[in-house]
């Protein structure tokens, strides 16, 4: 856990990144200098340098800022993060800061413009995800069914990237749910569960919502005390996430108390 602010957490990320660019840069300087007496060595570094690059300042991101989200769990930090700039304009870190802080409206807003202006059959299911997510997030289940419909029109549509469709294994669950299956939901869940990578950037957050599914069949089930511990354990595990905010909602109710 990183007891830094936001404000020094950027700070910091900011501070790496320069101070690489510069070693990169004085690298790539060197190379170039050796070009005239040694070819052969000036060619191998600079081009050792330029194929590094990508990986190293991806690996300084992900050690700093995004272990906010990814390890940290702490969704009103990595908001303001974003907010910070440390990120530029990038949708995407935009949307993750927006899906685990439950800013449904900027979800909303910018799934509904990609969805107008994207043709790109993976990027369009993508978007109909994070739809998906907001009305999941808001027990809205006409309109979840609406976004299941959409994705099965689209991989009708869109055959040859069925592979790829099926990474997105959520909708198996909205399915389900929507079927009021709660049982297979409950099923497919404790699987997942069970068989969760730890090498995926964002197995954490995998394992947060695969948990919620998990225990929103539970209450719909009317299998109280398993939903009571698994919205406490989700509250536990992720409590500066909205989905904690939402469990402690449903703690509330009087079939969990």
């Amino acid at each position: 856990m990183n007891n830094k602010s936001a404000k020094q957490i950027t700070k910091s990320y900011k501070l790496i990144k320069v101070g690489t660019l510069i070693a990169y840069a004085f690298g790539i300087v060197i190379g170039a200098l050796l070009l005239n007496t040694h070819a052969l060595l000036g060619i191998c570094i600079i081009v050792a340098l330029l194929i590094s690059a990508k990986s190293t300042f991806d690996m300084i991101r992900e050690k700093t800022v995004e272990r906010v989200i990814y390890e940290d769990l702490d969704a009103e930090k990595f908001s303001e993060i974003v907010k910070l700039g440390a990120f530029g304009k990038s949708r995407h870190h935009k949307m993750l800061a927006a899906m685990y802080s439950g800013d449904h409206e900027t979800i909303l807003s910018i799934t509904e413009e990609n969805l107008k202006k994207q043709s790109n059959p993976v990027e369009l299911c993508n978007n109909l995800y994070k739809r998906g997510f907001v009305y999941f997030e808001r027990e809205d289940y006409d309109s979840l069914a609406k976004t299941v419909n959409e994705l099965k029109k689209l991989k009708a549509q869109h055959p040859k990237f069925a592979g790829i469709f099926e990474n997105y294994s959520v909708f198996e669950k909205y399915d389900a749910l929507i079927d009021k299956d709660y049982e297979y939901i409950v099923e497919i869940c404790e699987y997942d569960l069970k068989n969760d990578s730890k090498k995926q950037q964002n197995h954490k957050l995998t394992i947060l919502n695969v948990s919620y599914y998990r225990a929103i069949a539970l209450y719909k089930l009317e299998r109280f005390d398993e939903a009571r511990a698994a919205f406490e354990n989700i509250i536990a595990f992720a409590p500066k996430t909205y989905k904690a905010t939402l469990a402690k909602e449903y703690l509330k109710r009087p079939e969990l108390n």
